[in-house]
């Protein structure tokens, strides 16, 4: 088996790893069909050089993980040192706490996540969605308490997360996912780190890597499918 010159295998594989994640982002986005994404998905994981791994996803417009310029909550960084999802120091607020107590509450879209976040769900939901956050440099820190109620916390793929949480009577859970597996620790020091901690009894804490824009069923689908793909390529067919 050969790849394309000057491609050894590890950056062959970068590259697969790239062209799976493009088309998963098309397919949340319902614009490939249930066929058309696992025959492109298949014949991602059978490529041997960069230009099969291109032509899957010729044609597709360019795509960006991070959020939109405008608006007061934009992740721009001020710095050009700092990484692209990480906004400079004094842009970030000190702390914010957030409660769903007989309801829910929910914060997402383009904002900048405090140092340190506090989430209550007595009876109730809170749903934390940081695809489109900014970051100060360095740990960002979520401490939550879920009581006959539930937190939701969505991250996006490439953000260092690290959980440390204990269920009673409850789940307090980091779902398993290609996505959240790319997501390996940086040696910068500026790069983001989202650690979440906290306690769920008789309740539930979920930490999940989706796509922007991507719906929850559509990430369990996506999540099936590569699973699918997986086993499939560990048979080799």
């Amino acid at each position: 088996m050969k790849n394309d010159p000057g491609a050894g295998g590890t950056g062959l594989e970068k590259v697969r790893q790239a062209t799976i994640d493009r088309l998963c982002e098309r397919f949340a986005e319902d614009r490939l069909s249930m066929p058309d994404f696992e025959r492109r998905l298949d014949l991602a994981h059978r490529a041997t050089t960069t230009r099969q791994l291109a032509a899957l996803v010729a044609g597709f417009p360019p795509t960006a993980l991070q959020p939109a310029s405008g608006g007061t909550a934009s992740a721009t960084p001020a710095s050009p040192n700092l990484p692209a999802n990480v906004v400079s120091p004094e842009r970030v607020p000190s702390r914010q706490f957030m409660a769903g107590v007989l309801g829910a509450s929910t914060r997402g879209g383009a904002w900048i996540a405090p140092r340190e976040m506090h989430a209550l769900a007595l009876m109730g939901g809170v749903e934390l969605d940081f695809r489109e956050a900014g970051f100060g440099p360095g740990v960002t820190e979520v401490t939550v308490f879920a009581m006959w109620g539930g937190v939701d916390v969505i991250v996006p793929p490439g953000l260092q997360v690290e959980c440390n949480g204990v269920g009673v009577l409850g789940a307090f859970e980091r779902k398993p996912d290609e996505l959240a597996d790319a997501s390996v620790a940086s040696s910068d020091p500026e790069s983001p780190v989202l650690r979440v901690n906290g306690v769920a009894v008789m309740g539930g804490v979920d930490v999940t890597t989706r796509l922007p824009g991507e719906r929850e069923r559509d990430a369990a689908r996506r999540r099936k499918l590569a699973r699918k793909a997986r086993r499939k390529e560990l048979r080799g067919w």
